[in-house]
């Protein structure tokens, strides 16, 4: 399950050549009961079970669940029943939000994670409100991404903010805090808040 692809080639005169090139597997999912833990690639294909202690080294996938995750399958999340609504409420019912669109934006971030060179450095990404997105960078940042518009730009954002070039402009190592990339404070500007204040 380990394997994304295979070479083979033959060379003259008695000699196959096969290379194999491995995932970069680094998220863990939960499955539907709660208690086991998945890896899974940024294209959602399920690799392996592990233990709990074992999914504390990958990055962990929040606010989804995998319905009968099966090795080397594509990942499929685990539909949640909606609360039970009172009659006599007036309260306006809740937005639905499918696990299927949970699951996408997950993937969609962890490739975008890929894409920007983040591999690891990211402990959890919490897909559970669609409009609210957030992610863990190491110990050292909650980063808010907002709702699911230019992820990619946001990510890109966040990277250039904690690892950029520009160290006149960019967070110091010891910094920790609140990331704001949502954009919903200042248009296209990243908000930092220390835990110190």
């Amino acid at each position: 399950p380990y394997v994304e692809s295979v070479r083979i080639g033959i060379k003259l005169p008695g000699t196959v050549n096969i290379e194999i090139k491995e995932l970069d597997v680094v998220y863990a999912v939960k499955d539907a009961d709660g208690l086991t833990w998945w890896l899974i690639t940024a294209e959602g294909r399920v690799v392996d079970k592990v233990n709990g202690a074992e999914a504390g080294e990958w990055t962990e996938v929040r606010g989804i669940s995998l319905a009968n995750p099966v090795v080397g399958m594509q990942a499929v999340a685990q539909e949640m029943t909606p609360p039970t609504e009172d009659a006599t409420s007036e309260t306006a019912p809740p937005v639905t939000v499918r696990a299927s669109d949970q699951l996408s934006v997950a993937l969609t971030i962890l490739q975008y994670l890929e894409d920007c060179g983040i591999i690891g450095t990211v402990t959890s990404i919490d897909v559970t409100d669609l409009g609210n997105l957030e992610l863990d960078y190491g110990q050292r940042f909650r980063v808010k991404l907002g709702d699911t518009t230019q992820l990619l730009y946001k990510i890109r954002c966040m990277n250039a903010a904690i690892n950029g070039k520009d160290k006149a402009n960019a967070l110091k190592e010891y910094d920790s805090g609140v990331l704001d990339i949502s954009f919903t404070i200042k248009a296209n500007q990243v908000i930092y808040q220390s835990d110190e204040d």
